[in-house]
């Protein structure tokens, strides 16, 4: 009864008990079994480590394998050690093989046969066998390593765009190559005639808040594409967000910190490293084959790939197990600018407000906020840097009008300064595509800005520039002189009708180089010229004709001050195809 009170106690836990705990009752010794603890108590001269329960030591089980059996059985598990990975069974089955072989050669030299080792032995050596070497022996050491990997929480970040992954990904979808507007009213059978395929996309992780602070669909990954994603991450994109119908905005820009991409061609290119740098960044680039590095892009993609593909027409899936029948090509539909809008939608209006699980359950939205207020940003590029970083490079001549690109004079005080102490006529320079307001100029090896002695091109871009030259070069072909009204209604015209697309184009694909703006200048804007009014050039320095003059002015005839109307006395500019 002692023993039960006491066990009741230890089984109770303490305090008030509860009415209907179980607790386990143990059965008393028979009087037979309690005589014979007494005589081995006595026996073991009264101690109570005769108690003590008598196990057998696991060696004793095993059988006892020595000398050459010991020796051929490790080669023959050896075997299990492969990277053809044979089975269990055909190590144990190779075994017995090589045990019998063995046996019948020492019976012709009158030794002893081996003992055979059983199935189960073969198998306990391999299961002894070391988990990792296995691993990398049979499966290779990268999978090895990812396999005993610790999980960590990678490269630590305290403010936005500290730390910034960039990677480039093959879309799962099958597309139509070309955008949409002609091609809406083709039936589905007659868009199939057209080019399809996979278009590349580059996208630019933010570490610290998650936000994507960049995103760019190319034909193919190159130097120049990487570049103009590299020039989307310092800069507003609310303007793509509104051209996309997107109800949120797309404030994440700045400086950049530090850049981490794979060894990609395009990212270990010269041209892409050097920018980085020139936008005061540091470059970084993991070695290959350790994604860990890169996890959180790499994670990335694995959610477009789940959380946005299965919404798209002529999706490729992951492989083809999984893709089974699927007609990818068959059924593609989507455009350029469609993928650039699904693309645009989702990131901005359903990514960015997601909660995410490595911050915490909060929406990198807010992550944004939160860490810009509490710590800081870097500043982006100044216009400057911009212009000459991302601008396309080109080479002028310096003239009494300044330099001369696609037809428009450009013109500082530095330049003017250059071409009266005698400096290097040709100059480099940087245009921005998107605004022909000013370019770069490098003078005496530092980058000035030169802004359009013509305030009519103002805000204009090179594509709205070239539309509107050619317009005004097929409607007035025969007149000599065009009024300022009618390139202020054409610019109307033309800005109203693309602004949309204008900003959607800066994520979709774009092949214009520094060769292209050079067939420009040699066709479109071949004897191009502003032709500037008084009033316009009265801030220019006055410099006279000398050897250093680039422009042979025409004879003209004698002009009656006294006679000229008033219409005349105000024409602003002209364009001239002389």
């Amino acid at each position: 009864m002692r023993v039960d009170e006491r066990e009741t106690i230890c089984q109770l836990p303490a305090g008030n008990h509860k009415v209907g705990k179980p607790v386990t009752r143990f059965l008393p010794p028979s009087p037979t079994a309690l005589r014979s603890w007494i005589r081995l108590y006595e026996r073991c001269a009264r101690s109570p480590l005769a108690f003590l329960r008598k196990r057998r030591s696991d060696l004793s089980y095993a059988r006892k394998l020595v000398g050459e059996t010991e020796i051929l059985l490790a080669e023959c598990v050896s075997e299990y050690l492969s990277r053809n990975k044979p089975s269990q069974q055909m190590v144990v089955d190779r075994t017995r093989t090589r045990f019998i072989e063995t046996n019948e050669k020492r019976a012709l030299l009158g030794l002893p046969a081996l003992p055979i080792p059983s199935a189960r032995s073969v198998r306990r050596r391999i299961a002894k066998l070391d988990p990792f070497e296995v691993t990398v022996r049979r499966e290779g050491a990268e999978f090895a390593k990812r396999k005993f990997a610790f999980y960590e929480e990678g490269v630590s970040t305290s403010y936005p765009l500290e730390r910034i992954e960039m990677d480039e990904w093959n879309i799962d979808v099958v597309s139509l190559f070309g955008r949409s507007g002609a091609l809406d009213a083709l039936r589905p059978e007659e868009r199939a005639r057209f080019e399809v395929g996979r278009r590349w996309l580059y996208v630019a992780l933010d570490c610290a808040t998650r936000c994507i602070v960049s995103l760019r669909i190319v034909v193919n990954p190159s130097a120049e594409d990487a570049i103009r994603a590299l020039e989307l991450i310092t800069i507003d994109k609310t303007p793509i967000a509104r051209a996309a119908n997107c109800d949120s905005d797309w404030p994440y820009f700045g400086g950049i910190g530090t850049l981490v991409t794979d060894q990609g061609a395009a990212f270990a290119s010269a041209d892409f490293r050097s920018a980085v740098c020139d936008l005061h960044g540091t470059y970084e680039a993991p070695p290959a084959g350790v994604p860990k590095l890169r996890a959180g892009i790499e994670r990335l993609f694995g959610t477009f790939g789940a959380q946005l593909m299965p919404y798209l027409i002529g999706r490729t899936f992951s492989n083809p197990q999984e893709r089974g029948d699927y007609p990818s090509e068959q059924w593609a539909a989507l455009t350029d600018d469609e993928l650039a809008e699904i693309f645009t939608n989702f990131v901005v209006d359903i990514y960015h407000n997601t909660p995410h699980s490595g911050l915490g359950g909060e929406t990198p939205a807010n992550a944004w906020k939160r860490l810009a207020n509490e710590r800081w940003i870097t500043p982006p590029p100044t216009l400057i840097e911009r212009t000459v970083v991302f601008g396309v490079p080109l080479q002028r001549k310096i003239g009494r009008h300044g330099v001369l690109v696609h037809g428009i004079h450009y013109s500082c005080s530095e330049l003017q300064q250059a071409l009266l102490t005698g400096h290097n006529r040709m100059v480099r320079v940087r245009v921005n595509p998107r605004d022909l307001t000013f370019i770069c100029v490098e003078v005496a090896g530092e980058w000035r800005i030169a802004e359009a002695v013509s305030k009519a091109v103002t805000g204009l871009s090179l594509e709205e520039w070239q539309r509107l030259v050619f317009e005004l070069r097929c409607k007035h072909r025969g007149e000599a002189a065009l009024s300022e009204e009618i390139i202020r209604k054409a610019r109307k015209r033309l800005v109203s009708i693309d602004q949309r697309a204008r900003e959607l184009m800066r994520i979709q694909p774009d092949r214009t180089t520094a060769g292209d703006l050079e067939q420009l200048e040699k066709t479109l804007f071949l004897g191009l010229r502003i032709k500037l009014s008084g009033h316009e050039t009265e801030d220019l320095v006055p410099i006279t004709d000398d050897l250093f003059g680039d422009v042979i002015t025409p004879f003209q005839a004698a002009v009656d001050h006294e006679n000229l109307t008033e219409a005349d006395d105000q024409k602003p500019w002209e364009l001239s195809d002389d």
